[in-house]
């Protein structure tokens, strides 16, 4: 344990001393504090904690309402966005150069002529590496818990879900970054891996997504589309629509299954953010409906049922079980590749 709390202070160093670090840090903190500064009353919203008022008859919301809004702000625009897209992005950048220098002739040798074991150096510098999103999302976090709790007196502890969900998903993004910077001693190589990994994982969840709007949201909600006029009308609900269909997303279901969740992140956030309420929670609740639904509009309960259980149809802990899995199999042979090198 001694060994890898200096392998791990010896990689904040690193990270300290990259300017990057400090300038993701910097736009983290200012987009945490605009966040903290968006209120919602009777009037309208509020930014910059009063300087700039916007009355609006839409934005006029009860306390249970503003603190639905500042969560889902929170799970659907700035984790799925700010913190597990560009943080991510930016952390890639920072730590792409890591292991091919670190392996590079004169670092190694100097690294291995000392006592910590080639696995130890190899997980030292693994798990330094995530330090650079811990360190962003942490802070964030601690800034919306306090807002939440100081605004409306809700001091929601399960927000705190968004930083091992963060860390995870760009650990799982890294690992394919560091199989083949190890393999190849290519920081290149490994980030244009990584990127292919990650953008065709984002492809599949989407599509995923979108057959099963088709498959089963659509039916349920009683929707029919008429292409050849642009319209639709309703019709009685189904469970889901045609076969084709359904076993599209089928397959498409079981590619996901076996790829890294990224792009799950903010669904997984709104199942494990518990509300002190009784109406399911941040499940199923759009930002933009929740805006600019009109009271007066009854919204049918199948309609809400449909969008909740898409929102709930991927078990979170089997999500994170196999993303988990997929990460063990490319960081572990990353590592193998590693201990068995001849440096």
């Amino acid at each position: 344990m001694r060994v890898m709390g200096i392998l791990l202070l010896d990689s904040f160093r690193m990270l300290r001393a990259r300017r990057l670090f400090w300038v993701a840090l910097c736009l983290s903190g200012l987009i945490a504090m605009v966040y903290a500064s968006i209120g919602f009353d009777e009037g309208g919203v509020s930014v910059l904690f009063g300087l700039l008022s916007f009355e609006s008859e839409l934005l006029q919301m009860r306390a249970e309402e503003s603190k639905k809004v500042y969560l889902l702000v929170f799970t659907n625009v700035v984790v799925p966005y700010w913190l597990g897209l560009f943080s991510i992005v930016l952390a890639l950048i920072s730590c792409e150069s890591i292991y091919p220098k670190f392996t590079r002739k004169g670092s190694i040798d100097l690294a291995l002529s000392k006592p910590p074991s080639r696995l130890s150096l190899f997980l030292g510098k693994y798990v330094g590496s995530l330090l650079f999103v811990l360190l962003q999302v942490i802070p964030f976090t601690v800034i919306v818990f306090v807002s939440l709790g100081a605004r409306f007196g809700d001091w929601n502890p399960t927000v705190f879900w968004a930083v091992p969900l963060v860390v995870l998903s760009f650990s799982f993004v890294y690992a394919a970054h560091v199989l083949v910077a190890v393999w190849s001693g290519s920081t290149i190589l490994g980030l244009f891996f990584a990127l292919l990994v990650w953008g065709g994982s984002v492809i599949v969840e989407w599509a995923e997504d979108i057959s099963y709007q088709v498959a089963y949201t659509v039916p349920q909600m009683g929707i029919e589309f008429e292409w050849d006029k642009g319209d639709y009308q309703e019709v009685e609900p189904n469970e889901s629509s045609e076969d084709f269909m359904v076993r599209l997303h089928g397959v498409l279901d079981l590619v996901r299954l076996s790829l890294p969740k990224t792009r799950a992140v903010g669904a997984q956030m709104r199942s494990l953010i518990k509300l002190d309420s009784t109406d399911g929670g941040l499940q199923g609740k759009g930002l933009l409906a929740l805006l600019f639904e009109d009271p007066d509009d009854l919204v049918p309960e199948h309609h809400t049922a449909a969008e909740r259980r898409a929102d709930q149809r991927h078990n979170v802990w089997k999500d994170l079980g196999s993303s988990l899995l997929y990460e063990l199999a490319l960081a572990g042979f990353a590592a193998l590749i590693f201990v068995r090198r001849d440096y």
